[in-house]
Order: structure tokens, then sequence, then C-alpha cells
């Protein structure tokens, strides 16, 4: 094979090339992707996040509470700081995402136990960002709090171990599950893997179907049924062959994100590849409706290409079902498959979710595999039977 691709003239080895492109897009573009992405969000962890600290008081108590704050690996101090407005400077560029002012008399306060007082300012802008460091913020405030009253307590009539039991005898325990590290990767990974499989698929498929269409155009009239049904037997196994090869690059990509960069695959491995096979049955529909409407390959491509972001926000990944307006779910998940796809992928990936519990994203996706790939089917015939007559 080696020697016939060595001995082909040049034309000939582009027109090979363009011929598996289509298949070369669906097999590596969502691994190289996954490396890409997975390199840059990869740290499990939240560290170090740069907050600021300004000490308006500057006494023994406050800088005994401050000294708590450099022993959090989620934070990164910085004490650097002469004013609430450059506090709000700062967190406006960008350079820290929180602040803690310690008023004067934070001290004097804590010692008079009048309920000493300190403001946090947070970015939110960056959700991830502000939930570490609330997160740890609260959690050094509450250690010292405890602390605190623990003295208090021991300076009375109580033996220490008294003062804990009285301190701690009503305490919340959190345990954050699924993604404990509240971590950018185990988040997005999921969507990620998802949209890499839905954006591979359409770019290569589209475009087979828009050329097909053009080529059919030009064929002449009394085209023999039995030609047809060559063609078409063709066109059903090349997309088979492109979804067992995007199950495949998915499977690579799922690997390459275990091995190299920590992602728990939680969930079985055959209810995933059940889930993105249905899936790209649903999407084989779309890409029929697509190509039906599009004359040109590249017009078709820029369109597919402007779904990625639309079909990601609205599809209850980043933005949850049960908040968005009346009615709008429901239209979503008849105009669009991805709403049955991306959900289980991350049930499954992250929380280890049976079938049994996804079986209602299943059925969802088997029905609108159902129904549009006839309508599709439908219209991509019209729509070349009808360019057929105009061009004769």
């Amino acid at each position: 094979m080696f020697e016939e691709f060595k001995n082909m003239t040049l034309t000939q080895k582009k027109e090979k090339f363009m011929e598996i492109k289509p298949y070369l897009i669906i097999l590596l573009v969502p691994i190289a992707f996954t490396i890409l992405f997975g390199g840059m969000f990869s740290p499990v962890f939240v560290q170090n996040i740069p907050i600021a600290i300004y000490d308006m008081d500057q006494s023994p108590k406050s800088r005994q509470v401050i000294d708590n704050f450099y022993d959090s690996p989620t934070l990164s101090i910085t004490e650097d700081i002469s004013s609430v407005d450059e506090i709000k400077e700062k967190l406006l560029l960008g350079e820290i995402h929180g602040a803690i002012i310690i008023p004067k008399d934070f001290g004097k306060d804590l010692n008079g136990k009048k309920g000493a007082k300190a403001v946090v300012f947070m970015d939110n802008t960056n959700f991830m960002y502000g939930n570490n460091v609330m997160s740890a913020i609260n959690t050094i405030f509450e250690t010292v709090n405890a602390g605190v009253q623990m003295k208090y307590l021991e300076g009375g009539s109580l033996v220490p171990y008294q003062a804990q039991q009285s301190v701690y005898t009503l305490n919340l325990v959190d345990r954050v599950l699924y993604n404990p590290q509240l971590g950018y990767f185990y988040y997005l990974f999921p969507g990620l893997i998802s949209i890499f499989a839905q954006q591979a698929f359409l770019a290569a498929g589209v475009p087979i179907l828009v050329e097909e269409k053009n080529r059919l155009r030009d064929l002449p009239m009394g085209l023999s049924k039995e030609f047809v049904n060559v063609k078409m037997s063709l066109m059903v196994r090349r997309f088979m062959l492109m979804s067992g090869l995007s199950v495949m690059s998915t499977m690579a990509c799922l690997r390459i994100a275990m091995k190299m960069l920590g992602f728990p695959m939680e969930g079985n491995i055959f209810v995933l590849i059940l889930f993105q096979a249905v899936f790209l049955g649903a999407m084989t529909g779309m890409a029929l409706v697509i190509a039906s409407i599009f004359e040109q390959v590249a017009h078709a491509v820029q369109f597919t290409m402007f779904l990625t972001i639309p079909t990601f926000l609205s599809c209850g990944f980043a933005w949850p079902e049960y908040m968005m307006a009346p009615g709008f779910a429901d239209v979503i998940k008849v105009i669009w498959p991805l709403y049955y796809y991306i959900t289980p992928m991350k049930d499954i990936m992250l929380k280890g979710a049976g079938l049994e519990l996804l079986k209602p994203y299943l059925i969802g996706c088997i029905l609108f595999a159902a129904v549009w790939i006839p309508i599709g089917l439908l219209l991509f015939g019209r729509k070349v039977k009808l360019i057929r007559e105009l061009h004769s």
C-alpha cells in the first residue's frame, strides 16, 4: 500500500487525501482537541487563587487571623494593599479574584466579644474561582471562630474537652460529590467530548451529502433504480464507518483523559457507547436536513460551525433545564438531539449512572432519530429530484 501511494502523482495523492479526509476529521480532531483542552484544564485542584488582604486594624488579633490564610493551598495571599480603591482596581484588572478587608477595631471587638466582622470582596464573573474562594474563606473563618469560642469557654469553668463539646454541639459536615475539587476539567470534559463528537460528525458527514446531491444533479434523468440503490448502499456504509470511527475516537479521548489527565471514569463504558451510537443516528437525520438546504459545501460547513455554541448552551449542560424559560427546553428536545446525549455523558462519566436511570434520555434519542432520519431522507430526496429537474 505504501508503494502504491509512493507511485501516485501529486494530483492522485490530493484526490486520495480528499477521499479519506472526512474519516480523518472524525477520528483525529476530537483526539487533538482533547489533548489541547485537556492540557489547558488538566489541574484537578484549583489552587493559588490570588486574593488580597487589607488589614486596617494592624493588631495582634488581626495578624493572628491573617496567618491562617497562608496555610490554605487554595489561596495565594498578597498584603501589598493600601486602600479599598486599590482592591477594586485589582479586581477590575483581574490581578486578584477576591479580597478580605479587616476593619479598624477588629481585634478590639474580637476581644470584647462584640461580634468582630470582616468584609469579603469576590469576583464572581468566574463562578469556579468565586466558589473556591468563598469556600476557602468560610472554612478558615469557621475554624478561627471555633478556636476563639473555645478559648472563652476554657477561660471560664469548662475544661478543654467540655469547651470543645460546647462549640461543636451542632456542626455541618459537607461532602462535595462528583467534583470534590471544584475543578474545571472534571466539569468541562463530558461537555467538550460531546461537542467534539457532534461537530466532527457534522463537519465530515454534511459535505459528503452535499457533494452527493450535486453529483446526482448532473446524472441523466433516466437513472436506473439499481444504480441509485447501489449508491444509497454506499452512502449508508460510509455513514456507518464514520459512526464507528466516532465511537473509536471518543474512546481514545476518554483513555487519554484518564491516563494522562487524571479524569475519573465512574460508569460503564458500554452504556456510553450505546448512547453515542444512538446519538450519531439522530445526528445523521440532522445532517440530511442541513445537506438538503445548502447547495455549496462551504456554506454548509460554516452553518454547522455556527451550531457549536447555541447547541452547547441550550442542551441543559451549562444551564439547567428547570431554569430555562417555560417551553424552551421542550423545543430544543424536538429540534436538536444533543440534549439526549450530553447529560447522560456527564452522569455516566462522573456519577457512574446506569442505563436504568438514563433510560428516558435513551428513549428520547431513539424517538428523535426515528422521526428525523425519515424527515431528512424525504427532504434530501425531494431536493435532489427538484435540482435534477431544474438542471435538465
